[in-house]
């Protein structure tokens, strides 16, 4: 096992682990991610953000289209944390993190599925695959994100066979809840809590 560096928040009552994904170019340690785990752990879940490979060796972009060494960080930090024995495990990902939770998800079996939930914070059009999962899915999406608002992602996520898809939508927030043309990330708090709730 070749294990990414990670923060891992182990609670003994819990019966859900919360997996938080970074985006492409901000890691574990953004402020983004920091509000995400903090409210992981305020519901009382074990939750682990980690860095991906890519990011640890300083280098801007990901692995490939197919995403290997990312999902296989992925599988690394979920067979650490014994998954075997939680209720369910929810992946959480910031835009990149979103694609890996769908290129991870699309290799499982229908029967090692059924734990899985997930959120998406900044879902990127027309490279996340969701259309076959089958669990619950919540996009929080910017109406002014460069990738399209929430309308464009429904479009995108049509033929989805999942009944449980939530479509929340931040005012004001761009890709990464920020005012367009301050880049002052005034909006996190609101996405987190929409995310949340």
């Amino acid at each position: 096992m070749n294990l990414p560096n990670f923060k891992y928040f182990y609670n003994n009552k819990a019966k859900n682990l919360d997996v938080v994904l970074h985006g492409g170019s901000q890691g574990m340690d953004s402020g983004l991610i920091n509000k995400i785990v903090g409210a992981s752990k305020k519901e009382g879940n074990s939750v682990v953000a980690f860095n991906f490979p890519y990011f640890e060796r300083g280098e801007e972009n990901s692995s490939g289209p197919e995403l290997i060494e990312e999902t296989n960080a992925l599988q690394s930090v979920l067979d650490f944390c014994y998954t075997d024995t939680l209720e369910s495990i929810r992946l959480i990902g910031k835009s990149l993190g979103g694609v890996v939770a769908g290129h991870y998800l699309k290799k499982l079996d229908s029967n090692q599925l059924d734990k899985f939930s997930l959120i998406i914070f900044g879902y990127d059009v027309g490279y996340i695959e969701l259309k076959n999962f089958t669990g619950k899915i919540v996009i929080i999406q910017g109406d002014k994100d460069k990738f399209g608002d929430v309308d464009v992602v429904k479009n995108d996520m049509k033929g989805a066979v999942s009944k449980q898809v939530t479509y929340l939508s931040v005012k004001g927030a761009d890709h990464s809840y920020r005012v367009p043309e301050t880049k002052e990330p005034i909006y996190e708090d609101e996405a987190v809590r929409m995310a949340f709730e």
